[in-house]
């Protein structure tokens, strides 16, 4: 028989128990899992949450330093020991297995409280993985079982979103680099990445499925509050706004009068001549009536109107817009459909590095109004047995004729808490409604408090590495219902790439350490920290060999 770690002690309740630890058996840490039995013989699951230890001769509130040197002083050093105790307070997760000996994959509530003296015992290995080994999907080992794996239920991950959330340098990259490749290499899935810094444009494993995508934008495509955005327009400049709006349907309806097919570089660039055509119509006209322009309004017709000296302003500050874009940007401006590229079964990482935040900003807004409107399409077409559409979408897009993940990085910059932008509201509409499309969506951040505070609340899964910051942990305990104030000391105490893991993917709450995508996996991506200390000494190696060279160039001949 298995020796018990300790026998239950004092006071108990329904959620939590102490016991005096056995100090002839093996000593429980911090994170243990406990077994114990409740008062109606069901064997509970408990998580070791304390452990302090006392002597019953040096209790701190009896007297003073001398009071203590004398005690050390005259009692023998076994004496000392024999008083001393270990004590150590868990809590219940969980029925595991019932009076009859049905075990429980999922613990279940207990109703009864645990009865001082019952004998505790650390769960076995066995058990434990029974319970968290059941995923499809492997992200790490348990801190305190590092023999067990935790995997995740990718239906649930995916389904219902999560977030991986921590402070820089804890994890964050290294833990959707495991992920990415999990899911790629387990179930065939397909995974968009967006990626503000070109972490993952060299990620890479053994039989990898990356495909990297030049992240472009086309303007003709996208929408008008997301060309105003890449132009970074105030949303306050209702006039801007208003004749970009002209000039946006103008040009694309006389595109479609010739027969020409206008993007990218070339539909600036038409913006831009048709901005210089209003402008000389005010400046060229000799009276007030002649100052007279074309353009189309909604409905495709053709309406003239006159432009007025306060028009001017604007219409020389959008060409401005429009020129420094194509100046500044112009190699992301591109005919390419981004969406087209996408593929099934792959890795599919759009790097936006290089990017300002209001270009980043218009084209995850494209990307994910994009993804979800075809998965939209397609899945209403099967079900209404409507083949043109089905047709339509899977000759085009035939990645988005399966599920799809989007994972967000530095997802603060596209869902701004108190703040409203197009990638935004894309993002908040796939967080409610991409479940029933089969979009799921997973957020990163380094900053949580700084996170929309509806689309955190919808990750039913969160992985939280190390948050140091208090706000960021209150404000991360506020979005989910399963992070307890006990959880929030463990994700301040968590070193590199331990997390804590809770929610709809995981049976219960783990403490984990996830697994080294370099390491152990044998992959690569590009995120981690500079080692600035050796590329200045590999820098002041080279300076030194360029100086010898010189004196040496200096000596006479």
């Amino acid at each position: 028989m298995e020796k018990p770690v300790g026998i239950v002690f004092g006071e108990s309740t329904t959620d939590h128990f102490t016991f005096i630890v056995n100090p002839r058996g093996e000593l429980p840490r911090f994170g243990e899992f406990l077994v114990v039995k409740n008062r109606d013989g069901d064997e509970v699951l408990a998580l070791l949450r304390a452990v302090r230890n006392m002597n019953w001769l040096m209790d701190a509130s009896r007297g003073s330093y001398d009071y203590v040197e004398k005690t050390v002083n005259v009692f023998a050093t076994g004496v000392l020991e024999k008083s001393e105790a270990i004590l150590a307070t868990a809590k219940i997760l969980g029925i595991l297995r019932t009076e009859k000996g049905e075990f429980l994959r999922k613990p279940v509530p207990n109703r009864v409280p645990i009865k001082p003296g019952e004998r505790v015992y650390l769960a076995s290995d066995e058990d434990l993985e029974r319970i968290f080994s059941s995923g499809q999907v492997r992200l790490g080992r348990l801190i305190a079982r590092e023999r067990v794996e935790v995997g995740l239920d990718v239906n649930r991950l995916v389904s219902r979103h999560f977030a991986v959330l921590a402070v820089t340098g804890a994890g964050k990259s290294n833990t959707i680099a495991v992920l990415a490749k999990e899911i790629v290499s387990k179930v065939s899935g397909t995974i968009v990445i967006l990626d503000p810094h070109g972490e993952y444009r060299s990620l890479s494993w053994p039989g990898a499925r990356v495909n990297p995508i030049r992240a472009t934008i086309d303007p003709a495509r996208i929408r008008l509050g997301e060309f105003a955005a890449l132009l970074g327009i105030a949303e306050n400049a209702s006039l801007q706004r208003r004749f970009l709006a002209l000039a946006y349907r103008t040009v694309k309806a006389e595109a479609r009068e010739s027969g020409r097919v206008v993007g990218g570089l070339d539909f600036i660039e038409a913006m831009e001549d048709k901005m210089e055509e209003w402008i000389r119509a005010y400046e060229n006209a000799e009276g007030s009536d002649d100052r007279v322009i074309y353009y189309y309004d909604e409905r495709g017709n053709r309406v003239r109107r006159s432009i007025q000296a306060r028009d001017l302003d604007s219409l020389i500050r959008l060409k401005d817009y429009l020129g420094e874009l194509r100046a500044n940007f112009g190699e992301f401006i591109s005919a390419r459909d981004v969406l087209s590229e996408i593929r099934p079964g792959m890795v599919n990482v759009i790097d936006l590095s290089g990017m300002e935040e209001e270009q980043m900003i218009s084209l995850a807004s494209f990307t994910l109004r994009g993804i979800l409107k075809k998965r939209v399409d397609y899945v209403k077409g099967v079900r209404t047995n409507d083949r043109a559409l089905v047709r339509e979408v899977s000759e085009a897009y035939p990645a988005l004729t399966r599920p799809l993940l989007v994972i967000v990085e530095e997802a603060h910059i596209f869902a701004p808490r108190g703040e409203s932008n197009p990638a935004s509201k894309w993002l908040g509409k796939i967080a409610r409604e991409g479940r029933k499309f089969g979009v799921g969506l997973g957020i990163v951040s380094q900053r949580p408090k700084k996170l929309d505070d509806d689309i955190l609340s919808q990750t039913n899964t969160k992985i939280i590495l190390r948050l140091v910051e208090p706000n960021d942990q209150r404000y991360v305990q506020q979005a989910s219902e399963q992070i307890s104030e006990d959880l929030l000391s463990d994700i301040a105490s968590l070193g590199v790439g331990e997390a804590v893991v809770v929610g709809y993917a995981i049976t219960i709450p783990a403490m984990v350490k996830v697994y080294s995508f370099e390491r152990d996996i044998g992959g690569h991506y590009g995120g981690g920290d500079i080692d600035i200390v050796s590329e200045w000494l590999e820098g002041k190696e080279e300076d030194d060999e360029v100086t010898e060279e010189e004196a040496i160039n200096a000596l006479p001949l």
